[in-house]
């Protein structure tokens, strides 16, 4: 069964019980206060006969007999109040009828007779269509007793109920019609953009995560649920993005590695086979392929360093301490002497020196790859510059080499890229460099930031977010 159903069916359920309920709670109550007034009223009644009935004012005519004046008062009580539900009987004390106004020798109850301590006793008596009100005690006439017995008949009060009691079907036909409606109404209110949800979850499980939820409900909850699905969409989407990006730059990977491995394992096989013909007897073409397959297994062997630097870098193997920056700024362009001095680079370090803490041996390695790549981009250049700037706590690496586009700033700390390969592969580059740096400066708690323009040059900013402070001299 569907929700709209379902809650249609629960509230219409819930409406007719309630009205029900009220309506026949509503219909008791005041039946039972018609009643209690009723018989309140009786009761008052009761006694004023009573009184009039057993006064000393007796009719003196020798000529009437204890029958006749009971019949003469009566009539006369009963013709004043005009009441026909109203009539008055007298019985001998072994309850024979000596009198009664209706005509009548229905002995009615037995238990009404049961008078204590000379207070009247009462009581509803109830058969099929007859419900009476009879209020019972001895009176004293001449001298005589007898049971006198006041009879009040409720058929229209039980009657009345009963109509009140039709007249609630009926208004339950009528405004159950209107109300039923109206919760329909708001059943599809409240259901519509839960089964709009559905269907979108429907289609999401069906792969379509561009399916928007954005109903507008009067019901704040209903909206909550809208915004709420709406986000959850948006970032299972961006999830989805982040997961085809790192899939396609899995992919990516693999086949860059593929190829790095297999270019130099090529040309290593193609070298042997010539080698290991016995017609090659130039002794230089041997030497040329001993010095090429020699090439390409240090390159085979730089690669795998690197993957495995790559691979193995983790927080539980650093070791920190407090070092000089500007003294490892010195160590990495000691280091990088020869290939200064190669390209006829000019290297420059500025600024005030701060005390960084960090894992000196990563730090030398996160610098000296920013630095070397600096010094390749100058290599075509008229003029070859790299300067290091040391301000607060950043270090600027600046070069006036050829540039990196906007559109290769965001790739190239991925593995295996490289924005200019032809000039790479020149000076054996393998695209893994930067991708070191990036897990390295994840590791320190480093920010890179790239700044670049083509036939320019790049400006690469370290910020050191770590505990550091200026290098007290």
């Amino acid at each position: 069964m569907k929700l709209t159903n379902k809650l249609f069916l629960y509230f219409g359920i819930l409406f007719f019980f309630t009205i029900n309920i009220f309506g026949m709670v509503l219909i008791q109550s005041n039946f039972n206060l018609t009643v209690k007034n009723t018989v309140n009223a009786s009761l008052g009644e009761y006694s004023v006969i009573y009184t009039n009935l057993e006064s000393k004012e007796t009719m003196s005519n020798i000529f009437l007999t204890n029958r006749d004046i009971i019949k003469i008062k009566s009539d006369s009580y009963l013709k004043n109040i005009n009441n026909p539900n109203i009539s008055l009987e007298f019985r001998t004390l072994d309850k024979k009828m000596f009198y009664s106004t209706k005509n009548s020798d229905i002995l009615y109850s037995e238990k009404i007779y049961n008078i204590k301590d000379n207070l009247s006793n009462y009581m509803i008596y109830k058969e099929e269509n007859n419900k009476i009100l009879l209020i019972t005690n001895i009176i004293s006439i001449n001298n005589n007793k007898y049971y006198f017995t006041y009879m009040n008949n409720l058929d229209n009060l039980y009657n009345d109920r009963i109509k009140s009691i039709f007249t609630l079907i009926k208004l339950n036909v009528v405004i159950g019609v209107f109300l039923l409606f109206i919760i329909y109404l708001i059943s599809i209110e409240i259901t519509k953009p839960i089964n709009n949800l559905i269907d979108s979850m429907e289609d999401i499980i069906e792969g379509n995560y561009n399916k928007k939820f954005t109903y507008k409900s009067n019901i704040s909850e209903i909206n909550s649920i809208s915004n709420n699905f709406s986000l959850m969409n948006e970032e299972i989407q961006k999830k989805i993005k982040q997961l085809r990006e790192q899939n396609n730059s899995k992919q990516r990977f693999i086949d860059n590695l593929t190829h790095e491995i297999r270019t130099p394992l090529t040309s290593i096989i193609g070298y042997s086979d010539l080698m290991m013909n016995k017609k090659v007897q130039d002794i230089d073409l041997i030497y040329k392929s001993f010095n090429n397959i020699n090439r390409e297994g240090k390159r085979i062997l730089a690669l795998t360093s690197n993957l495995v630097s790559l691979i193995t870098l983790d927080k539980k193997s650093l070791k920190l301490n407090n070092y000089s920056l500007k003294e490892i700024l010195y160590d990495v362009r000691n280091a990088l002497n020869m290939k200064i001095i190669q390209y006829d680079v000019e290297l420059l370090i500025k600024g005030d020196d701060i005390e960084v803490f960090s894992d000196k041996n990563l730090l030398t390695i996160l610098i000296s790859n920013f630095i070397d790549n600096a010094i390749k981009a100058t290599i075509d250049r008229d003029i070859r510059k790299v300067i290091l700037i040391v301000d607060k706590n950043i270090l600027i690496i600046k070069d006036t080499g050829k540039g990196i586009s906007k559109s290769d700033i965001n790739k190239i700390f991925e593995p295996f890229y490289m924005a200019d390969k032809s000039r790479n592969k020149s000076v054996d580059g393998f695209g893994l460099g930067l991708s070191i740096c990036k897990e390295i400066s994840n590791l320190l708690d480093i920010n890179i930031e790239i700044k670049s323009e083509i036939d320019v040059g790049t400006e690469i900013i370290l910020n050191f977010k770590g505990s550091l402070r200026v290098w007290k001299k």
